[in-house]
């Protein structure tokens, strides 16, 4: 055992798709991907473990003279700078100086190991699916809690100036869901004929991961806050099949004008944006596929400028106005359809698959060419030393920018709320996305691959559709607007209850979904699904794309 770095075997498997990828860390800093299915060595583990230093790596070379009687009398100092016992001498004339570590070098050994799981890992982990960047759950925690910070104590003194910038992190989720969903298809070859899922599978492979907490948060939030209305009550079935935003439906009540997308558990109107989302990834993952570099920066950029639209159309309701909208409901439809409607953030998802682009093309080579990865490419190479700095420090520096909008430019958010809001922040999280897939910045490795983070990046999602259900549960028992306490101990009770929620809801039902497959035992869903695809002679089928 010995102190390893943590970025040792950093990436580890995730079930994206039915292929097989390997990923080896090499001393050289170089991640080895085959997707023939063939496991590449990791020189990882033999580089600081139990196979010793290797030649040239700092350690003496098999040439090192060897010491002198008179120093092995008096003992030379070990690596924790004591002396160590005299040598023995085997039979063959040869030095033993094998000597067994001090307790506090253990100790630390343990800890890294404790403190860094990954580090310990093979990196060519043998697992069903395109590994996944274990990083990039971090940002998304992070990115969770501040938005629960902004919807708890906005108007706290002291933090009220601040509170509108955490909001602008909703639109990561739409980037971050591009990025990892493009990137799986991308770092693979493309499937064809039977291998590749129909449309409709590949939709309902994405909702087993995320509808169980989405219908777990729905369910709690019915039993204390039911449809007060017959308009609420009518929203009910589209919320439960996650068609709530896909269009502005809102309407006006006697207590004002309500909208669809944000009744019952509000926060969970961007799942159904990413459902619209899901439809066009594979085709549109196929387009960037065929792209270079150029033009996925470009499109980046674009991407941006086209941010400012939303701020031309939203602030001061100035589309209203050009409609001739007079009454309240008019307005309040166009907001939603830009804060909370798939035309408000298709340009922050298409930014996203580029993003996953740019990051294969400037930190991944072609294994076996050893040139720029392309459309034919089977094995792929990450090589970190080779991305620009500015990519490569990517966590340091988007972080780094956004604390400096916070500090300095607090005046800006709210004269242009839209604008931040619905794709304004994407130079930023670019930055912190692509840093922590390549795995080099500080941040993510002693951060993020932390054992505290990755934990707290697996209930992210949870923590985030479950805040407004726990505080209205606290609401009820205690109060929340005077009850000073309550509002003190909620962010630490609610990470509890999402891991409550992860660790005996959403694992056990994901293992019960692995055993059905390896079962081949056909739900409902999956007859569903074959029903619609045998119908009208497989025209469902050849919505493969």
């Amino acid at each position: 055992m010995s102190l390893t770095s943590p970025r040792c075997g950093a990436h580890s498997p995730e079930e994206v798709e039915g292929g097989v990828y390997d990923v080896g860390q090499r001393t050289s800093g170089e991640r080895e991907v085959d997707f023939g299915g063939n496991r590449m060595g990791n020189s990882c583990s033999s580089a600081s473990g139990a196979g010793g230093p290797s030649p040239g790596a700092g350690g003496p070379s098999p040439e090192a003279e060897a010491p002198s009687p008179e120093e092995l009398e008096r003992g030379a100092p070990d690596d924790d700078g004591a002396n160590s016992s005299n040598p023995s001498i085997t039979e063959d004339g040869a030095i033993d100086q094998a000597a067994p570590p001090s307790r506090w070098r253990v100790r630390a050994d343990e800890w890294v190991q404790w403190m860094y799981p990954l580090s310990s890992k093979d990196g060519a982990g043998r697992t069903a699916g395109v590994p996944r960047l274990e990083a990039l759950d971090a940002p998304r925690w992070i990115a969770s809690i501040q938005i629960v910070c902004y919807h708890m104590y906005e108007h706290k003194p002291g933090f009220e100036r601040y509170s509108t910038w955490f909001a602008m992190w909703t639109q990561l989720f739409f980037l971050l869901s591009g990025f990892v969903l493009s990137y799986a298809e991308l770092a693979k070859p493309p499937k064809v004929g039977k291998d590749r899922l129909s449309l409709l599978r590949y939709v309902r492979r994405r909702l087993t991961v995320i509808y169980p907490a989405f219908f777990l948060s729905l369910t709690l939030k019915l039993a204390y806050a039911p449809g007060k209305s017959a308009f609420e009550w009518a929203m009910l079935p589209f919320h439960a099949l996650l068609m709530q935003s896909w269009l502005p439906i809102c309407a006006e009540t006697e207590s004002g004008v309500v909208c669809g997308a944000w009744l019952y558990n509000g926060e969970a109107w961007f799942l159904s944006v990413l459902l619209v989302f899901w439809v066009f990834l594979r085709p549109l993952a196929e387009f960037f596929r065929r792209r270079g570099l150029a033009f996925c920066t470009c499109t980046l950029g674009c991407c941006w400028l086209f941010s400012y639209v939303f701020q031309w159309l939203g602030d001061q309701n100035r589309l209203a106005k050009m409609l001739g909208c007079e009454d309240e409901l008019c307005p309040m439809m166009i907001m939603v359809a830009i804060r909370a409607g798939p035309a408000g953030y298709v340009h922050v998802f298409v930014a996203g698959v580029a993003a996953a682009r740019t990051f294969m093309l400037v930190a991944m080579r072609d294994a076996d060419t050893g040139g720029r990865i392309g459309a034919d490419t089977r094995r792929v190479v990450l090589r970190e030393a080779e991305s620009p700095l500015v990519l490569r420090f990517g966590c340091c520096f988007g972080y780094l920018l956004y604390a400096s909008c916070v500090l300095f430019a607090t005046g800006l958010i709210k004269p242009y709320y839209y604008f931040f809001h619905n794709g304004g922040m994407l130079p930023i999280m670019v930055l912190v996305l692509i840093g922590a897939a390549i795995g080099a910045d500080p941040i993510t490795t002693w951060l993020f691959r932390s054992r505290p983070m990755l934990m707290l990046g697996r209930i992210s999602y949870l923590q985030y559709l479950m805040q407004h259900v726990l505080q209205g549960w606290v609401k009820i028992a205690v109060g929340w607007d005077d009850n000073a306490t309550a509002q003190a101990f909620f962010i630490p009770a609610l990470l509890v209850f999402s891991y409550g929620c992860q660790r005996w809801v959403e694992k056990p039902y994901t293992e019960y979904q692995r055993w059905k497959q390896e079962k081949r035992i056909k739900g409902c869903d999956d007859r569903c699904i074959e029903w619609l695809e045998g119908l009208g002679g497989g025209g469902v089928e050849s919505m493969s794309c």
